[in-house]
């Protein structure tokens, strides 16, 4: 008896030009994770002596208040900066740093009044609903700072002179802290939304963004074990949710 025949089916040329793709893509976001590493050690060098020197100039007696605006807004700059870094470092190597018990309202009200000089300049209204009630959350509040910081920087550089940035805060029914943040900014594409996440992806202008920022932001609410939602509409503004579980 003849033995039945088993079809042989040919490799799909397409996967495997897909699947090297992948491995290409993974390998070069490794490389690039390593020498963003090296790269961020040395940033941090001359970022922390041009906070200690900003910190000396605010200092000095009788300054004119234009020059202390200034100098306040390098040394805003400059932790904001230094916030990025840390969070890029820790993320990568996995470390600690997330435990803790902190308030997310007074964190949310401590980022507000640090970015306080850059809302009045660009002259943007400011809405707040926050639930005096809220529980604890399981987090360090300088994990927590970073992510309402790049989230508020964010919504700030999406509008031009004016706009408004609304943030509540609330408990829900499964004990999740819910904070949402949104801007009357000029809103995102959807083909753009599906990549803000993505590392090195930008919709701003050279020089302003990294690409790194959301997706720093995201990994660091994931290491709190909760999650972040986006919704977006262009011309209207975009609105991130972010879930705690609370302790």
């Amino acid at each position: 008896m003849d033995k039945p025949c088993t079809e042989h089916k040919p490799r799909d040329g397409h996967d495997e030009d897909e699947l090297l793709k992948r491995l290409a893509y993974n390998e070069k976001m490794a490389e690039l994770g390593r020498l963003s590493a090296g790269i961020i050690h040395e940033i941090n060098t001359p970022l922390s002596v041009i906070a200690a020197a900003s910190q000396m100039v605010l200092c000095e007696p009788d300054l004119p208040e234009s020059v202390v605006e200034m100098v306040e807004r390098i040394h805003q700059e400059v932790q904001r900066l230094s916030q990025l870094t840390r969070g890029i470092l820790s993320f990568s190597r996995e470390e600690g740093g997330a435990e803790g018990e902190s308030d997310v309202n007074m964190t949310l009200r401590e980022v507000l009044a640090f970015l306080k000089y850059e809302i009045q300049k660009r002259s943007v209204r400011v809405s707040e609903v926050l639930d005096p009630h809220l529980p604890l959350v399981n987090a360090s509040q300088n994990l927590l700072k970073q992510i309402f910081l790049n989230l508020m920087v964010n919504a700030l550089q999406a509008m031009d002179a004016g706009g408004c940035i609304s943030i509540d805060s609330s408990l829900g029914a499964d004990m999740m802290i819910r904070v949402r943040i949104r801007d009357t900014g000029t809103g995102i594409s959807p083909n753009a939304l599906e990549k803000i996440f993505t590392p090195y992806y930008t919709t701003k202008e050279p020089g302003v963004g990294t690409g790194l920022g959301l997706y720093v932001t995201r990994n660091n609410v994931e290491r709190l074990h909760g999650s972040m939602q986006v919704e977006s509409t262009v011309g209207e503004g975009t609105c991130f949710t972010l879930f705690f579980p609370s302790l």
